[in-house]
């Protein structure tokens, strides 16, 4: 990859552990990367007290305008409308981070805040992608299969088949950008392997992908995601958000019962690590920090509400690694593909 000066657009106020941890993981990120830049938007105030609580270097970067505060007013919070929020609070750390990105102040932005917020921020400011709908959230979620992105996790809980081939295009490409996956296998989620099984949508989904240049491999049941049986897994957002709670639920409980069961022979250390292990193999941990907002004109990378600074490092690299492949680029190239593919079905 062609080394290039890279400026990121980070909402600092979105999070449960901000401003402080999203600041700290910025700084260190522009510590590592020569040339990156990051713009913090947030509450002036708060960012310069975060900055002064990490020392001299941070400060430094300041003064080199390789980080610079960009003034923001207000949150947009979990509980709000997105829509409705944006609109009342254009001034917002979301609503100016995603202004940046779209006057190119920034290649791209980074969130730990409100999903709903910086899909519904994103999407009007920088606008869809030509022939994607709406915007989708995905991303690996299963620890015993890392390198699995499922999609749709939620955004969209009713779906047409159209948009799932959309899914498993958007998915493609992030695959082979995140993971260097040349030709990702994308399967379609049923309740049965073979073709003809499922309900209208996954029936007429089938018919639709098979027909397309994509490295569609068919139907793939439940107990399939947890062995990397495909880089790509397309499903509804209704289904897809069950799965992501039930994998959630199950590997904490699974932490706790472990936990419990060994307690009496082993010391905490110990116990800890196993236990720990036992999480990760359900839930995919931190590695890559950020999932991309599919389907937005812009690169946009949402991460987790109760990331720490490593987190945020994470998530930065990743943030890095799509802007410096032009994934957005790819992303409306190889959609205008498969629109002009159903066309001339």
């Amino acid at each position: 990859m062609d080394e290039k000066n890279i400026t990121i657009a980070i909402d600092v106020m979105g999070g449960d552990n901000a401003p402080y941890e999203i600041v700290k993981g910025a700084a260190i990120s522009v510590n590592s990367h020569p040339n990156l830049s990051v713009l913090l938007v947030g509450d002036e105030e708060q960012i310069k007290n975060s900055l002064s609580l990490l020392g001299p270097n941070a400060l430094e970067f300041v003064e080199s305008n390789r980080i610079s505060i960009v003034p923001s007013e207000g949150v947009i919070e979990d509980g709000e409308q997105p829509i409705m929020a944006f609109k009342k609070k254009p001034k917002s750390s979301i609503a100016i981070s995603s202004f940046l990105v779209k006057n190119k102040n920034a290649n791209g932005l980074l969130s730990m805040g409100s999903t709903g917020a910086t899909m519904a921020a994103t999407a009007l400011t920088l606008g869809m992608i030509k022939g994607v709908e709406r915007p989708t959230v995905g991303g690996p979620i299963i620890g015993s299969s890392p390198n699995t992105v499922i999609l749709d996790i939620g955004a969209n809980v009713d779906c047409k088949p159209s948009q799932l081939v959309t899914f498993a295009a958007l998915g493609s490409i992030y695959s082979k950008h995140t993971f260097g996956i040349e030709s990702p296998r994308i399967g379609l989620l049923n309740v049965g392997s073979e073709e003809g099984k499922g309900n209208k949508l996954t029936k007429d989904t089938y018919e639709l992908i098979k027909n397309t240049k994509l490295n569609f491999i068919g139907n793939l049941e439940p107990d399939d995601l947890f062995y990397d049986k495909a880089e790509v897994v397309i499903c509804d957002g209704f289904v897809g958000n069950i799965i992501l709670k039930i994998l959630e639920s199950t590997g904490h409980l699974m932490n706790n019962f472990i936990s419990e069961q060994i307690s009496p022979y082993v010391n905490e250390n110990v116990k800890n690590e196993i236990s720990t292990k036992a999480l990760n193999y359900l839930n995919v941990g931190e590695s890559v920090g950020a999932a991309p907002l599919f389907g937005v004109n812009g690169i946009v990378g949402i991460g987790h509400g109760k990331a720490d600074h490593t987190a945020v490092r994470k998530a930065i690299n990743s943030v890095i690694v799509w802007i410096k492949n032009n994934m957005i680029e790819e992303m409306n190239t190889q959609i205008n593909e498969l629109s002009i593919e159903q066309e001339n079905e």
